[in-house]
């Protein structure tokens, strides 16, 4: 393998990670609704979830590479015909939307609390930098995500560590139960690949200029999945030893780090702001790019339009958010993730030997 292959395998899977390493994955909220809950069961879940990730990584890359497909229509309508697709469009194109305004929203509110900085004029920031990354269009995003992604897994790894090393839970208190998302964390991890897989695909369907081989195509979406499955341990592992102490906190990792390092939380801010503005710049680049290709639309007057749009949209909290659109899109998504795998185990028993 060459170098120049190894530095694509890791740029592809970084922008693969970058779809789902988001606010709620950096802040913690999504490893203990769909993971911590469970107990010694969300170790098994994530290490499900990874699994399925790198499955799906490498099913739809190598096909993406092996088809040479470049737009979404081109994954989707193949596999589940004219109806079924224009349902799951409609299905992705309502979370996306979903994910970037509450996004801008989210950004909005870490910078005001970083810099004092009144909201609204916060979230108009939020939304302009996203609207000038989304203006780059693909070549901008991979660029993004390349330095980007880095630092997010550096960062939820060594606060992770810093935590289990720091653990004190005796500032916590408990008030109330949280309902489990699911009966089991099988169910739990799966509904987990299922929401993030209805952008990621759409994400990676427009990554053929970027598999330049097969080797890249395949080991791009095996490199992201484990490299997710071994971050979320990591978090997991935090959060599962303050559990259920950590469940009271909206953001659960800052609200732990918060009570041992002041200087610790505002870094980790700055990793949360990277988080969201990344949940927002691939969710708002996706939607941008659908609703422009499907309805002739100008590209970037498309991109103002939704960022302009996103900015009054932010009365949903965050922790709410987690709760119940995602496990919602995780149930819609079940279809996509299914058809995914079906088609690849088809086309591997009824392939020539």
């Amino acid at each position: 393998m060459v170098k120049g292959e190894i530095s694509n395998i890791f740029k592809v899977a970084f922008l693969y990670m970058a779809t789902i390493i988001g606010a709620g994955f950096a802040s913690g909220q999504e490893i203990i609704r769909f993971f911590s809950m469970y107990y010694a069961g969300g170790f098994f879940g994530i290490i499900l979830a990874g699994m399925l990730f790198s499955i799906i990584g490498y099913i739809v890359l190598n096909k993406v590479f092996s088809e040479r497909i470049s737009s979404y229509d081109e994954f989707l309508f193949p596999m589940t015909g004219y109806f079924l697709g224009r349902l799951m469009e409609f299905i992705v194109m309502l979370f996306m939307s979903c994910i970037m305004c509450v996004m801008i929203a989210g950004l909005g509110n870490v910078l005001g609390e970083l810099t004092g900085l009144d909201y609204k004029y916060c979230i108009v920031i939020s939304a302009a930098a996203t609207l000038l990354a989304i203006m780059t269009n693909i070549k901008g995003i991979v660029a993004i995500s390349s330095v980007v992604s880095p630092v997010l897994i550096a960062g939820i790894i060594f606060v992770g560590f810093y935590i289990l090393a720091s653990k004190d839970t005796s500032v916590f208190s408990i008030s109330g139960k949280v309902k489990l998302l699911t009966d089991n964390w099988v169910f739990s991890a799966i509904l987990y690949v299922s929401y993030n897989t209805i952008i990621s695909t759409v994400l990676m369907s427009r990554m053929l200029p970027y598999l330049k081989s097969g080797k890249v195509s395949k080991w791009g979406g095996v490199l992201g999945g484990g490299m997710l499955c071994v971050t979320a341990l990591i978090i997991n592992s935090a959060l599962y030893s303050f559990y259920p102490h950590s469940i009271i906190s909206e953001i659960p990792v800052l609200g732990i780090i918060q009570n041992n390092s002041k200087l610790l939380s505002h870094i980790y801010s700055i990793i949360l702001i990277l988080a969201m503005y990344t949940s927002a710049v691939t969710s708002g680049y996706c939607l941008t790019e659908r609703i422009s290709s499907k309805m002739k639309i100008n590209y970037k007057l498309v991109g103002a339009v939704l960022c302009a749009v996103a900015m009054p949209m932010s009365t949903l909290g965050f922790s709410s958010l987690i709760t119940t659109l995602y496990p919602v899109f995780g149930y819609l998504g079940l279809f996509l993730m299914f058809i995914i795998l079906f088609q690849f185990v088809r086309g591997y028993i009824t392939r020539p030997r």
